[in-house]
């Protein structure tokens, strides 16, 4: 594995990766490395895929269909 040093970090940034980490469980090291490899997963999937595994990591969602209506007839008067 590679190290990077990241530098000049604002403090307030840092105080939230700190708070980030802890939430989740993992050092603060661990879980830069947890944020960049999900961001640069990321790129290259449409917007669509993104929102579909969005959802599938809080166990998908149910959406209600409207109510569809029988087509209208249409005609072009007398035309034949």
């Amino acid at each position: 594995m590679a190290d990077l040093l990241v530098r000049n970090i604002p403090e307030e940034t840092k105080q939230r990766l700190a708070v980030r980490a802890a939430e989740n469980g993992r050092s603060q090291s661990a879980e830069v490395v947890a944020m960049l490899n999900k961001e640069l997963q990321l790129q290259g999937k449409s917007w669509v895929i993104q929102l579909y595994e969005a959802f599938q990591e809080v166990g998908g969602v149910e959406l209600e269909l409207p109510e569809r209506h029988q087509a209208r007839e249409f005609s072009f008067g007398d035309a034949q």
